[in-house]
């Protein structure tokens, strides 16, 4: 009996180790992939510069530290080789473009014996914001007012700056007669708004935080006393 198990616990053994060490080739000749990555602005002009980070959310090791880096070429391209078969999320730094910032995260699926090629719109990494101003008194909707939406994290708003702020702010529109306006804002991010008079000059701000994620659109109902 003693002599059974032995034999029988060296076979498990055994079966475990090969198991480790089974490499499965997943096309003729080859057992890895490229990645050719390119990242755009609104026009399909290649960014360049930028700095893009490569991760294996499987991989044993850290999952949250990258497996590898690159700088954008001139013409907005990255090249990645010798990546095995697997769902890889490559993620930016802060990329400035409009004078917004914006961060790419996003997965792209490497197949063994193939180049995948993917261009990336930066500015696809936005949301929408659906603001709708009402009266605070009488609860009813109010016209022709600006809204601007301002990242809380990276602007500070002053009652000496608020003025520069809207001016310079890309990220803003006129309320309708439904004292609705819809802006596009950079995903992932969290906002606050400036509402302001267009006649008067009047300017209210520190309504909350909001923020939306890529592709989603976030309705929201802000209160002034602005008529």
């Amino acid at each position: 009996m003693k002599g059974y198990f032995f034999i029988v616990l060296t076979l498990l053994i055994a079966t475990v180790s090969c198991q480790k060490e089974v490499v499965v080739k997943l096309a003729e000749g080859e057992i890895t992939g490229k990645l050719n990555y390119k990242l755009t602005d609104d026009t399909g002009k290649g960014l360049s510069g930028l700095k893009v980070y490569i991760y294996n959310p499987g991989s044993k090791q850290d999952p949250n530290s990258p497996i590898d880096s690159a700088i954008t070429s001139s013409v907005g391209e990255i090249n990645f080789t010798d990546l095995l078969p697997n769902n890889y999320q490559l993620r930016t730094d802060s990329i400035k473009l409009n004078n917004n910032d914006y961060s790419v995260d996003e997965y792209v699926q490497i197949t063994a014996g193939i180049e995948r090629k993917k261009t990336t719109k930066v500015t696809d990494f936005s949301g929408t914001l659906i603001i709708q101003l009402l009266s605070y008194e009488t609860r009813t909707p109010i016209q022709d007012q600006g809204v601007v939406a301002f990242p809380v994290n990276k602007i500070h708003v002053t009652s000496d700056n608020i003025a520069d702020i809207v001016k310079s702010s890309t990220l803003k529109g006129l309320t309708d007669k439904n004292g609705c306006v819809s802006l596009k804002v950079p995903a992932n991010q969290i906002f606050d708004f400036i509402v302001h008079h267009k006649t008067y000059g009047n300017y209210g701000w520190g309504f909350g935080s909001y923020q939306v994620a890529k592709g989603k659109t976030l309705n929201i109902t802000l209160y002034s006393s602005f008529l």
